[in-house]
């Protein structure tokens, strides 16, 4: 996994929001993350403490923003219909082993992915290339990111994906074109990642 120095602060903020894990079992996700990758580190976390229901307020947002919308993206298949009571404990435990892997994946975004897409928008100034905010397929449909597909990416950055859990956009060098409606873009951009904060 990409080395995650200087950039753990966002981590440790994101984890400390959640309630569920004792403050020696968030030092073992925190020291797991630094040398595995996300699939690798959520069974490792998931043989260390065992399926437990945690609360994740970043989740709870976004699952009402999806909610509301009608659509979940593809990594929130498997919690986009939270198991009732009636729901037998298999029913819970994949809920519960889909939502521990998008919280993994979102603190390896937060540090490594969001580490990756600065120093890529850095590459391309640098080289005087336009970059672009761009989905990862075509086909994905994410109702908070359709809107920001192939717009612009400024540097310095203030914002760069991912912007919600599960978020598989990336910063990709783009044709030069015209930088009018850049403001907008920035502001749009903007929103979107203080869209990802709970409310």
């Amino acid at each position: 996994m990409a080395r995650m120095a200087g950039v753990v602060e966002p981590v440790v903020t994101a984890l400390a929001q959640t309630r569920g894990f004792s403050p020696e079992e968030r030092h073992t996700i925190l020291t797991v993350l630094r040398t595995h990758a996300v699939d690798q580190a959520c069974s490792i976390v998931l043989a260390q403490m065992g399926t437990r229901d945690f609360e994740w307020p970043e989740f709870d947002h976004w699952y009402s923003v999806f909610a509301r919308r009608g659509h979940f993206p593809p990594l929130w298949d498997g919690v986009a219909r939270r198991p009732s009571q009636d729901d037998r404990w298999p029913a819970w435990q994949a809920y519960q082993h889909r939502k521990l892997y998008l919280l993994i994946d979102w603190l390896h975004g937060l540090a490594v992915t969001r580490s990756e897409m600065r120093a890529a928008l850095s590459r391309y100034a640098s080289r005087g290339l336009t970059a672009e905010i761009t989905r990862q397929s075509a086909e994905t449909r994410c109702p908070p990111c359709d809107a920001l597909n192939n717009e612009n990416a400024h540097h310095p950055p203030d914002n760069v994906p991912p912007f919600h859990p599960g978020c598989r956009c990336l910063i990709l060098a783009a044709p030069a074109r015209t930088q009018s409606g850049s403001a907008e873009t920035i502001r749009r951009v903007g929103r979107a990642a203080r869209a990802a904060l709970p409310t």
